[in-house]
């Protein structure tokens, strides 16, 4: 649930892209470029908030992360240049998602769940497309119907009466439980992050986090204003976007059990495949305007929509398990932010440059072929 909250919250962003480019007159690019500050501080921040979640437990950093992520909401209804944007989007919405996003998240189910962590972690998971599903189109009816500013300042209210008193009350960590087996593998429960620094896996699970965001960013924080350039209604966009955000719930628990039965890799490199399909079908409404290919899309992509984080983070617990893991775990998402930081940014300047979105979705795939080889590096053992 709070996963569901904070990135529906946090994935609006494509929806408000369009009515601030028109009220302010500015860029894309400029516009996306705060969420692109986002990103990266998120990763920058990243194992910082692995050392604290170490430190004081998961639920102490969700609290303040819910409060920050709600206040940067509220705060974005009020702003009138561009730095306000950057300040709230950027800088206040990235400490509170770092809060509430993959490591303190990653940490408490690693610390819950040993066996089937693949599946453990992609039902959580799934929360992040419910929350697409539910937010995206909710935001554009309150757009519709009130305008973005008050849109802004209700979801972000919102977000905290839920956010709150479900980190309060489940946000806890496991006291020891019988019923779960001791971990997997011993190796991990002594992994320090100087050891994990040295090893083929961690580096080849870093570039699979920095190209995931690369193959998906640039295509979900622009395919709202994609849709409406291709002569489709505002909602029925924002629609569209919600329903991919529905398929990526059925993705990422598929694909969760799919990397505890199969194996990570193979798990990661369908997913893609899903991604580069959904970002094909997107691409063919250049010369077909017909909605199919719209509604391919959402099926397509969504299914491979953040798949790929359960399974990074089930196979990095498996690895780098133990008291130490959140400050590993927080700098393997590093990768993670400096892709999502590219990503909205770079799709903007294309398209302000080139006035198309055809070389960023083919990017897109090149970086789908790209992630899928990292897996399989991460997955291969050295002899």
């Amino acid at each position: 649930m709070a996963l569901a909250v904070a990135n529906g919250l946090y994935f609006t962003f494509s929806v408000f892209l369009v009515p601030l480019v028109e009220e302010f007159r500015w860029s894309r690019g400029l516009t996306a470029g705060a969420l692109s500050l986002s990103t990266v501080l998120q990763g920058l921040l990243a194992p910082v908030a692995g050392i604290l979640v170490d430190r004081f437990g998961p639920r102490r950093i969700i609290l303040t992360g819910a409060v920050l992520l709600s206040a940067a909401s509220i705060l974005t209804a009020t702003i009138s240049s561009a730095w306000e944007l950057y300040l709230y989007t950027g800088l206040l919405g990235a400490v509170g998602l770092v809060g509430l996003g993959p490591v303190p998240m990653g940490v408490l189910l690693a610390r819950w769940f040993a066996a089937r962590r693949g599946r453990a972690v992609g039902i959580a998971f799934s929360g992040m497309g419910f929350g697409v599903f539910v937010t995206g189109p909710l935001a554009q009816w309150l757009i519709a119907s009130m305008g973005w500013r008050v849109a802004s300042a209700v979801l972000g209210l919102g977000a905290f009466c839920v956010l709150a008193p479900i980190a309060w009350i489940g946000a806890r960590d496991p006291q020891a439980r019988a019923d779960e087996p001791t971990r997997p593998r011993e190796r991990a429960a002594d992994s320090t992050l100087r050891h994990a620094l040295r090893t083929r896996a961690f580096w080849a699970l870093w570039f699979a986090y920095l190209c995931t965001p690369l193959a998906v960013f640039p295509v979900t924080i622009h395919q709202v204003a994609f849709a409406i350039d291709r002569g489709f209604q505002p909602l029925l966009a924002a629609s569209i976007f919600g329903v991919m955000g529905l398929l990526s719930i059925v993705g990422r628990v598929s694909f969760g059990f799919a990397a505890d039965r199969f194996g990570g890799a193979l798990a990661a490199t369908t997913s893609y495949a899903c991604t580069a399909g959904g970002v094909l079908a997107l691409l063919a409404l250049e010369s077909d305007g017909r909605a199919g290919w719209l509604v391919a899309y959402a099926l397509l992509f969504g299914l491979g929509f953040g798949a790929r984080g359960p399974i990074i983070t089930a196979m990095a617990s498996d690895l780098f398990g133990g008291r130490r893991f959140g400050v590993i775990y927080g700098a393997m998402s590093l990768g993670n932010g400096l892709g999502g930081a590219i990503g909205p940014w770079f799709g903007g300047v294309v398209h302000d440059v080139l006035g198309s979105y055809r070389v960023v979705f083919l990017a897109s795939v090149a970086f789908c072929v790209l992630g899928s080889a990292c897996f399989w590096l991460a997955s291969r053992r050295v002899p």
